[in-house]
């Protein structure tokens, strides 16, 4: 789901909040993962958005030593810094940078036909990387499940004698019963779920409906957080970034119920930092966004740094 960009951000929350200011205690809280950030925590910083460059874009490298800074020890590599794009150089400089700052690198990337797959199971391997998020394909553009389910089933095996994970991330082109469906009929115990509740409320399905169908899969935990609003002539809504704990998804309700569940997953904030004003002060505003939504994570009782 593409949020949509507001004209600037004052760093005020105008939008109503579903979110607590605490953590409520947690007697003898199960810990779930690590919190993380990743190549969707700084899109900006990237060089994501074409039409603004950043003169020095951030490389994997540099956003591992990044994390480091920020205190964190998982780093996730999406698909927009693609790690199969990397010269076998630049992909040696990033396992040793990750060796070196004590970093656990997850990687990303969209489509599931094998040898797509096949290329970033030799790269996680390469890296050290437990976890491959994948999506079946682009918003319009997306397969039928019947091929992604013939593909996932023919790729599967050789991840599984790797030791290395797939986590399928949700968004708006397939519901979250597909999705689910898809993954239990697949029946692979290192097959499931990245969730990203926000990517589906683009389909217009309920933080309930999401949780109660993707919940007892899910493997990996992306953190974006947004906000709903109204737009200025009344006539719709809008949704727009914001940091975690500021904005609507429910975040202490998933931690709570994956711990109930009894799942493992790490949380990697990713952001939707609105355009404000100029790349400069867009970019001192995601960097800030990055910190208190991992400051936030922090104060709950299931994640660790």
């Amino acid at each position: 789901m593409a949020g949509m960009v507001s004209p600037s951000y004052d760093g005020i929350n105008n939008g109503s909040s579903s979110q607590l200011t605490g953590a409520k205690p947690v007697a003898n809280p199960t810990r779930l993962g690590r919190i993380g950030v990743g190549s969707w925590t700084f899109p900006w910083a990237i060089g994501t958005v074409r039409e603004h460059p950043p003169q020095r874009p951030l490389t994997a490298a540099m956003l591992v030593r990044k994390a480091r800074e920020l205190g964190v020890r998982t780093v996730q590599l999406g698909d927009n810094l693609p790690v199969d794009q990397l010269s076998a150089e630049e992909l040696h400089e990033l396992k040793g940078t990750a060796a070196e700052c004590g970093i656990q690198l997850e990687i990303g990337t969209r489509g599931v036909k094998p040898s797509h797959l096949f290329r970033y199971l030799e790269i996680a391997r390469l890296l050290g990387a437990r976890l491959v998020r994948t999506m079946a394909g682009w918003p319009g553009a997306a397969p039928p499940l019947a091929e992604v389910e013939n593909d996932l089933r023919e790729a599967l095996p050789k991840f599984a004698q790797a030791g290395v994970s797939v986590g399928m991330e949700n968004y708006e082109t397939y519901s979250t019963a597909e999705l689910a469906a898809l993954i239990r009929r697949v029946d692979q115990p290192n097959l499931g779920v990245c969730l990203d509740v926000s990517n589906s409320l683009g389909a217009l399905e309920s933080a309930d409906t999401i949780l109660d169908a993707l919940l007892p899969l899910t493997i990996n935990v992306h953190v974006k957080d947004i906000a709903v609003e109204r737009l200025p002539y009344m006539m719709g809504f809008a949704f727009y970034g914001r940091p975690a704990g500021r904005g609507r998804v429910p975040f202490e309700t998933i931690f709570s119920r994956l711990a109930g569940a009894g799942r493992k997953a790490n949380a990697i904030v990713e952001l939707w930092t609105p355009f404000n004003g100029s790349l400069e002060q867009t970019l001192a505003l995601e960097e800030s966004w990055a910190k208190e939504s991992i400051a936030y994570l922090a104060k709950l009782p299931w994640l660790e740094r």
